[in-house]
């Protein structure tokens, strides 16, 4: 798949890499005696047969049944547990996964066909590993966008191969041959020297044995340093915190009668840590526990019924979130526009002072004193309000989600104040959940977030895995609705307010929401005119009239 975009330097490196690959998946398959891809003899199992013919060329199906045949030979290899069946299978799911994504660009089809090779290659040793791994790479890069991406996976391959020749496990001949003509071929997109040293670190972390002139290792794998969790009745959500990124990913075990027995996270080559091994919990989720594994640390989630899993991560910190529910994603349930349940989020709070003004005004007392002044006004219309703080605490942005996930929420409004370098910028904002367009909507997002740009950025390859049109357009409908109420309420007596429009970004206290929700950047507490108003009683009352007047509008059907 040719993305727009690519320079030259990539697609040099792309052309060459096809050439080295195909040439090392030859090598293989010669050296082995078995087909990379063709049919198995005696192979009775006629999903895996389909997927052979999927991966052969032709034309593919529509993506859902092409995923559901990879998801079907997926099931079959982990049952098979390893060896060469097992990666052979892994592959096979690759494949099809693999050129889903090189027909549809969708990124999650991309995540999901690395972690597929990365199983295959969970020991390097099984044949058919070294195909995956070497497939890995490739798509690695090419979802990058980067041959220097590609290098250093094939480099880690290469250390991992070194590594279990060193132990004296598994005849890797022909597999270390074919990664180091690959390599060979990419020597002009080596990566930097310390990028090297990185993947080194991690590989030494993992228990591999490198060669001398690896430098100086530090033998530490990625650890887990926290699990939270929030429990509930109809949801829950557990928040696995680690000190660096790892690969992860979800399944589940069930019980005779389709009922659910648990899901569990795999974290391939993490220390289970000392966190607490055993949570106690209530509700949808009755237990959370933490064990290690051959391969890395597991996290369990004792379930009570028939639920509904999404799993996800976050960077900066690097977490992993799980969300279980008895109902799926996007499921109203008090009926499309029937809101009888409201969360109100105040921004920051305790240690958190959020944006600050020029004259000392800080964000997080506006938006705690805005919400005090919503709630009331809504309850006497009958509608059942959650503030996500009451008073000045802290509370994070992956609990508030969970409160308004818990209390079955119909609606999420999350209330901020902006700010800018240019004292001079003014206006209200409006935005809903969504990889952002704009360099200003991508620094707002970093600021509430606590992260970098770059961070923020990996948003886009998050909310593909969970995108839900109907709440989508639900949340756009709300944010239009407050951005308009907003105005007129504050233009009756400050007839110089700005509209600043409604934007998307990606706030991660909306990632994983079940409900419409939208943040409303109030005003400008960096623009001194604004701070001077965000801190009178006449203009918090005005903005809560209108965030009150935006619910009515949006429950009315306008």
């Amino acid at each position: 798949m040719t993305h727009e975009g690519e320079d030259s330097s990539y697609l040099r490196g792309k052309a060459i890499l096809r050439i080295a690959l195909a040439a090392a998946t030859l090598a293989l398959a010669c050296g082995s005696g078995t087909a990379p891809a063709g049919g198995e003899a005696g192979d009775a199992e006629g999903v895996v047969a389909e997927g052979r013919a999927l991966v052969a060329g032709g034309a593919l199906p529509p993506r859902a049944e092409a995923l559901a045949v990879a998801q079907s030979i997926e099931a079959r290899a982990v049952r098979e547990g390893g060896g060469a069946r097992a990666a052979d299978l892994h592959v096979l799911a690759a494949r099809i996964v693999e050129r889903a994504w090189r027909i549809e660009g969708r990124a999650q089809d991309a995540k999901e066909a690395l972690d597929l090779y990365a199983a295959s290659a969970r020991d390097i040793t099984a044949a058919g590993a070294c195909d995956g791994a070497l497939r890995g790479a490739q798509l690695a890069g090419d979802v990058a966008r980067d041959a220097s991406i590609t290098y250093g996976e094939l480099h880690r391959v290469e250390r991992r191969v070194a590594s279990a020749q060193a132990r004296g496990k598994g005849e890797l001949g022909a597999c270390a041959k074919s990664v180091a003509s690959a390599l060979a071929a990419l020597e002009a997109f080596r990566p930097p020297a310390r990028v090297i040293e990185t993947i080194d670190e991690g590989l030494a972390g993992e228990g591999a044995v490198l060669p001398v002139d690896a430098g100086n290792v530090v033998n530490v794998a990625p650890r887990i340093v926290g699990i939270e969790a929030w429990p509930g009745d109809e949801s829950a959500r557990v928040v696995i915190s680690l000190d660096r990124p790892a690969r992860f990913r979800a399944a589940d075990e069930s019980v005779p009668g389709g009922r659910t027995a648990r899901t569990f996270v795999e974290l391939d080559g993490v220390d289970v840590g000392t966190v607490a091994r055993d949570l106690p919990m209530g509700g949808v989720v009755s237990r959370v526990r933490s064990e290690a594994t051959s391969s890395g640390a597991r996290v369990v989630l004792d379930l009570d019924g028939h639920v509904f899993r999404r799993v996800f991560y976050l960077p900066e910190p690097y977490r992993v979130i799980v969300d279980i529910a008895r109902h799926p994603p996007g499921a109203a349930g008090h009926g499309q526009r029937n809101v009888t349940r409201v969360v109100l989020d105040p921004g920051h709070g305790g240690y958190d002072p959020g944006a600050i003004g020029p004259a000392g005004v800080k964000e997080k007392d506006v938006t705690l004193a805005i919400a005090r002044r919503v709630a009331p006004l809504l309850a006497r219309d009958g509608t059942q309000v959650l503030l996500t703080r009451n008073d000045d605490r802290f509370v994070s942005l992956e609990e508030r989600t969970a409160r308004a996930n818990s209390f079955n929420a119909d609606l999420f409004v999350s209330i901020h104040c902006n700010a800018a370098d240019n004292h001079a910028k003014h206006g209200i904002e409006t935005y809903v959940l969504d990889t952002a367009r704009d360099e200003m909507a991508g620094r707002i997002a970093a600021r509430e977030n606590a992260t970098s740009q770059a961070a923020g950025a990996e948003i886009g390859a998050i909310l593909a895995s969970m995108r839900l049109a109907d709440q989508a357009t639900r949340s756009a409908r709300l944010a239009d609705l407050l951005e308009r109420a907003a105005l007129a309420s504050l233009r009756g007596s400050y007839g110089d307010v700005s509209d600043g429009g409604v934007h998307t970004a990606g706030f991660y206290v909306l990632v994983g929401a079940r409900m419409p929700g939208v943040l409303f950047e109030t005003s400008y507490i960096s623009n001194p005119t604004e701070e001077a108003r965000l801190a009178s009683d006449e203009y918090e009352q005005r903005l809560a009239d209108g965030i009150v007047n935006a619910v009515k509008a949006y429950r009315e059907g306008r």
